[in-house]
């Protein structure tokens, strides 16, 4: 019994530091150019029609393949309506509880860039507090490619205060630029309640986990990853997450090339609706190569198993 615990404790520091060693040894392979995230509340409600454009370059297709699809996180799995905007979507649809997935109609090689167009109709986005209804939202953001120039637009009607810098027209504007990997963009806006029609209080941002909970999880989820990789599931994984993609082969009939995103409805990612949109991005977590330089490969862990067996 000893010897079992003796296991997991090393696999949970394995996992420990698969996931927070960030220091990433892989080459840039995408550049986000322009991203703007349109926000218009509906007033009846309070739900969102959030519209996204964005501008991506490819810089390498020699190591991962071309990018023919993407998955970007949206605030958190409560949306609906997916619909593309420009004739370059072959395909939209609600991938893994919080994300969209878009297939284009052709393939991107390096040098090569593609500005899409899409939008979704989102909903639990909203806090009511006393008279107040407040909205915090990060858009999503790119573990593994810089975004050069980001604006988001928040329709002003009725808002009450907010934290953007500029208005521009009818939209309050949050703009940044030379965004580094990771860098995320938070959004904070305030009503009076009562500028809405009707604020349904079962349709609120849902409540956080708290530390302990949080922490359970994450223990959970590293040594799901780890027994995952250990059985040849396939796929890398970093960033606190889960990378989904096939890069150098076959798969369902089809040459495969993925890329992500990664969205939070708060600022904190301790949130149940933030455990997917948090899991990380990058076409480069879609290899297998071990980026992060901790030498741990498949083998090693099969012959830990494999000794603890033969000690029983």
């Amino acid at each position: 019994m000893k010897k079992k615990y003796i296991l997991l404790v090393l696999l949970f520091l394995i996992g420990i530091i698969l996931i927070f060693n960030t220091k990433s040894y892989s080459a840039d392979l995408d550049e986000i150019i322009n991203y703007i995230v349109t926000v218009d509340p509906r007033m009846n409600d309070g739900t969102l029609d959030i519209t996204y454009e964005i501008t991506w370059k490819v810089l390498d297709s020699s190591k991962e393949g071309p990018l023919r699809w993407v998955q970007i996180g949206t605030p958190n799995s409560n949306f609906d309506n997916p619909t593309a905007l420009t004739n370059n979507i072959q395909s939209i649809s609600r991938y893994n509880g919080s994300y969209v997935k878009i297939v284009f109609d052709r393939a991107y090689s390096a040098g090569q860039e593609v500005t899409f167009r899409y939008k979704i109709h989102q909903s639990h986005m909203y806090k009511i507090s006393w008279w107040n209804c407040k909205y915090s939202f990060t858009p999503a953001w790119f573990t593994d490619a810089k975004i050069d120039n980001m604006i988001v637009r928040w329709n002003k009607d009725e808002v009450k205060s907010s934290n953007a810098k500029s208005k521009e027209d009818n939209y309050l504007v949050w703009h940044k630029t030379n965004m580094s990997k990771g860098e995320k963009l938070k959004i904070n806006v305030k009503y009076n309640k009562e500028a809405f029609g009707y604020l349904n209080e079962n349709n609120q941002r849902k409540s956080g986990f708290s530390a302990n909970s949080v922490i359970v999880i994450i223990a959970v989820i590293i040594i799901i990853c780890i027994c995952i990789s250990m059985i040849g599931g396939g796929g890398y994984y970093g960033h606190g997450g889960f990378y989904s993609g096939y890069y150098g082969g076959y798969y369902g009939g089809y040459y495969r090339s993925c890329a992500c995103a990664c969205a939070c409805a708060h600022s904190s990612c301790a949130h149940s609706s933030c455990a997917c949109a948090c899991a990380g991005s990058g076409r480069a977590g879609c290899s297998k190569k071990d980026f992060y330089g901790t030498k741990i490969s498949q083998e090693k862990l099969e012959k830990v198993f494999k000794e603890e067996r033969r000690k029983k």
